[in-house]
């Protein structure tokens, strides 16, 4: 499979700091759009990622809603989504007013959770407050494809105060349960993150990421729900096909990708699986 390189991702990965112990991660300004449609739900002493895709919605994983300690699902209240976290200080935030979990997930396949249960593992969250319409959502956008390069965002341990991002790594392939494969750097903080693409000029939503899977040989890749899992239940909730740029954010990145789309491009060769 041949997967084509945008040849200014390599300047732009350059002019952006690195996060430490993850050399394909770096972190990105959680003030402007599309990071700051990026939220960190938190709860109590833990967090999860989340992206907005309307007004009022967030996309999630399930297992994020599980409180290990009690042994019980969080309540909506327990719940914040905060957005263009940096170090202590936000954009904004709201508590979450309720959530549908996937039909198909339940929270024992915790207990033996791989691809299958993955494959069902998201959750849409409905917000208090229209945090998209202050500070922008991203759009719906088509299935993974494989071989397609994409960025993977979130708030991962060790950088749990900065959006970090790997705009560099791609889909591989895809699982019998349905599960995406990608090669994008993921910590344990990043579930529920985006995986987006850059079409029409603005990012798109392909994909939610959920789980880190290790191979037979050791390497570990990351696992994604494709938006086909969400998308009725998502449109019938609010989530939008098209983005939105808010008026909070510090202006957008997506100039410097739409220069990314103009430009030269190479290929190189990238296995089709994983």
């Amino acid at each position: 499979m041949i997967r084509v390189v945008l040849v200014l991702l390599v300047s732009l990965l350059s002019s952006l700091p690195v996060l430490a112990g993850a050399p394909k991660r770096v972190i990105v300004p959680a003030a402007r759009y599309p990071w700051s449609a990026v939220g960190r739900i938190r709860y109590g002493h833990g967090w999860c990622s989340g992206v907005l895709i309307g007004p009022r919605l967030a996309v999630t994983a399930a297992h994020c809603l599980w409180n290990e300690a009690t042994r019980r699902v969080m309540a909506p209240a327990a719940l914040r989504f905060v957005v263009g976290w940096d170090r202590g200080d936000a954009l904004a935030g709201s508590l979450v007013e309720s959530y549908r979990i996937s039909p198909t997930w339940r929270f024992a396949d915790l207990a033996h959770y791989g691809p299958a249960a993955a494959s069902r593992d998201w959750a849409l969250l409905r917000l208090v407050r229209p945090l998209g319409r202050e500070v922008g959502w991203m759009g719906l956008g088509h299935a993974p494809v494989v071989g397609e390069t994409v960025t993977a965002v979130g708030y991962a341990r060790g950088s749990r105060d900065v959006p970090t991002a790997d705009i560099d790594c791609a889909v591989i392939g895809r699982a019998p349960s349905g599960l995406w494969l990608h090669d994008c750097g993921a910590i344990k903080g990043d579930s529920g993150g985006p995986v987006l693409v850059w079409r029409d000029n603005s990012p798109r939503l392909v994909a939610i990421h959920v789980a880190a899977l290790t191979e037979s040989d050791g390497r570990t890749i990351g696992g994604a729900v494709g938006v086909a899992a969400f998308r009725r239940a998502a449109l019938a909730a609010g989530a939008r096909r098209v983005g939105h740029v808010g008026p909070l954010s510090a202006g957008s990145d997506t100039a410097a990708i739409r220069a990314m789309v103009a430009g030269k491009v190479t290929a190189r060769p990238r296995p089709s699986g994983g």
